[in-house]
Formats: structure tokens, sequence, C-alpha cells
């Protein structure tokens, strides 16, 4: 250990200038790498809050917390007029990918009004399917079924890439609806996005402040969601969204 290693209490290895202390460091590398952070990680970040905003400031990103639902998130600094790039920044949802997400926020809503716990928050592909398809549903109407078929499939996909699904490692039909799903959409932004009605159900009072654009899906391919898009990341995976 270097003399300036053994006058620092932060460093972790040879020539480690860093002033952040371990359990802290571990909360603010997550909040780069992952789509959100919750459980013990979100603990970690409450014990060191101050020097894990500072990390994240430093890397042009903010924090993102809900505390009804544990979570927490970076999102790229909201002032339009810096032109330095964050090391996440904004994407956009595609207009399927906007559609499944209201389904999903509705479901949530379901789910909550019978005071079903997070953790039991399932949905089927076929459930998601049909919500796109019958109806009102986004894609209803379309004569090319094996191409609806294609275009469900991928967005599943990557809703399950972006935290708002997770595959049920014993039936490849289920999915469990994770908890950010509510966090960054609120429930009448979802309707407007569906084109439903759940005016009928309970209001749920947990409903969080969104990040995203509060306007109704336009006729754009591409929908401003607020979704975050990762940077190269530490371990050199390249830039995933």
């Amino acid at each position: 250990m270097t003399q300036n290693d053994a006058t620092n209490p932060y460093a972790l290895f040879e020539g480690d200038t860093g002033d952040m202390a371990a359990d802290a460091r571990v909360a603010a590398i997550a909040l780069k790498r992952d789509r959100y952070i919750t459980g013990n990680l979100y603990d970690l970040v409450l014990d060191n809050r101050e020097a894990v905003v500072r990390s994240l400031n430093n890397d042009m990103l903010e924090l993102v917390e809900n505390r009804h639902y544990r979570i927490m998130y970076a999102t790229p600094v909201s002032e339009s007029d810096i032109s330095m790039r964050a090391l996440k920044t904004r994407a956009s949802l595609t207009r399927e990918e906007a559609a499944t997400l209201a389904y999903l926020r509705i479901r949530v809503l379901e789910y909550e009004n019978t005071r079903v716990p997070a953790g039991e928050w399932v949905v089927s592909f076929e459930e998601i399917r049909n919500a796109l398809t019958t109806g009102a549903g986004y894609l209803a109407g379309r004569n090319d079924e094996e191409g609806v078929l294609r275009k469900i499939s991928a967005t599943v996909s990557a809703l399950t890439t972006y935290g708002y699904l997770t595959k049920d490692e014993n039936d490849d039909n289920m999915y469990a609806v994770t908890p950010l799903v509510p966090v960054v959409l609120d429930r009448e932004l979802a309707e407007s996005w569906l084109g439903a009605s759940v005016e009928d159900a309970e209001a749920n009072p947990y409903d969080s402040e969104t990040d995203m654009n509060n306007d109704v899906m336009s006729e754009d391919d591409a929908v401003d969601t607020g979704d975050i898009v990762e940077s190269e990341s530490a371990d050199g995976d390249g830039e995933t969204r």
C-alpha cells in the first residue's frame, strides 16, 4: 500500500484516490449499470445517499426514488441547455412497446385493487397478445398473423430487456410484471396510450409521478417514454437499450 493509500480511508486498491466507501460504490455502480435497483441495494443508497448522488451527478445522472415500491433508478439530467452526454441517455419505445407497457400498467392497477402483492403480478404471453390484437388493441385487425406474432414476441422480449417484465424460469409463456411499470407510468397516461377506460376501477392512491412525456401517443413510429439507454459500461458490453 502506498503512502497515499494509507492516508485515504476509502482506498480499496493501490493508487485509489476515490472518496466513496465500498458500499456507496456498489450502490452507485448498480444504479449506473442496471435499469433499476431494489431490496438491499435500495437500502445501501439510503445509507450512502449523499455520496451516491454525487457520483451520479458526476456522470450527468440524477436519482429517481419511489418509496412506496422501494425502487430507485438513475436518469439523465433534464436540463436542455447541457450538451454533454450522460452515461445513460433517454430512448423511445415503439408504439407496440408503449401499448404493451400501458396494458401492463392497467394490469398492475387491477392487481393492486385486489391487494395482490407485487411479487405475484404475472401475465402470460397469450394475455399480452389478446390485449394487442382484439377489440381496440393496437394490432387488432391485422391480417398477417405470423407478422403480428413476430412483432409481439419482439415487443415482449424488448420489455423484458428494459426491466418491465421478467421471464418465469419454469414456464416460457409466463412473465412477472416488475414494480418498475407503475413507477414510470401513471394510470392516466396508460389509459390514453391503451385507449382503455378503467374509470370504474378503484383509484390507486400510490400512482407515482412519471418522468415520461405526458403526450398521448402520436402518429410517430416511436414514443418518448423516458426509457433509458445504457452507454458503454465498465464491463465493455457496449450500449444496450
